[in-house]
């Protein structure tokens, strides 16, 4: 679906067995991240989710995940080996369907600080290119966009907000969390990636 509306994603691929995630990992190229693939799951909450995997540590890396899904009594379809993208400023793009309003856009602080800082923004669905700016600058720790001599792409998270939009107008999706997605210094040869996507249809 994030190919669909153009949205730059980490190369990944899914893998049902141990032996299949570590072909996958030899042609994608190492270090890679092992994620399970269950619906709904937050990963880290499971024990699902190893990264900096290198060449010969795939195999183990997947039954332990497998293994502790197990535990966890949750289900599961495989994992995800996803190359290692490089490190950015982490932020969080979401979608929520809220029964009166329909779609709802969140942006805000990405990574390990989602929960702790509570910084982010929110927009009803449709949104402009000012709407977006506007979730950027809302943000208390804006100031981050510009910090130890770095400036942050904000028009790449502009088109990013913007494709979100599209595909929360477009798709049957009750939740959608793009965590993390890097942003780029300007200038770069990307602007910005996709980590992980967790949807709920």
């Amino acid at each position: 679906m994030m190919d669909q509306y153009g949205i730059n994603t980490a190369n990944s691929a899914f893998a049902s067995t141990a032996e299949a995630a570590e072909a996958i990992a030899d042609e994608i190229g190492y270090p890679v991240a092992v994620k399970i693939q269950s619906l709904g799951v937050h990963k880290t909450e499971i024990g699902g989710i190893r990264l900096n995997v290198a060449s010969g540590g795939v195999k183990a890396a997947f039954n332990d995940i497998i293994e502790h899904a197990k535990n966890a009594g949750v289900s599961y379809q495989g994992v995800i080996i996803q190359k290692m993208a490089k490190p950015g400023l982490e932020v969080i793009v979401g979608v929520k369907h809220d029964p009166q309003f329909g779609p709802v856009l969140l942006f805000g602080v990405g990574g390990i600080y989602t929960e702790i800082l509570h910084d982010f923004s929110l927009r009803i669905c449709p949104i402009t290119e000012s709407d977006a700016l506007e979730m950027i600058d809302e943000l208390k720790s804006k100031d981050i966009f510009q910090a130890r001599g770095k400036i942050y792409d904000k028009t790449a998270i502009v088109e990013l907000l913007m494709k979100i939009n599209s595909l929360a107008l477009k798709e049957k999706i009750k939740e959608l969390d793009l965590n993390p997605v890097f942003i780029y210094p300007k200038g770069g040869d990307e602007s910005y990636c996709v980590v992980d996507v967790r949807l709920i249809e």
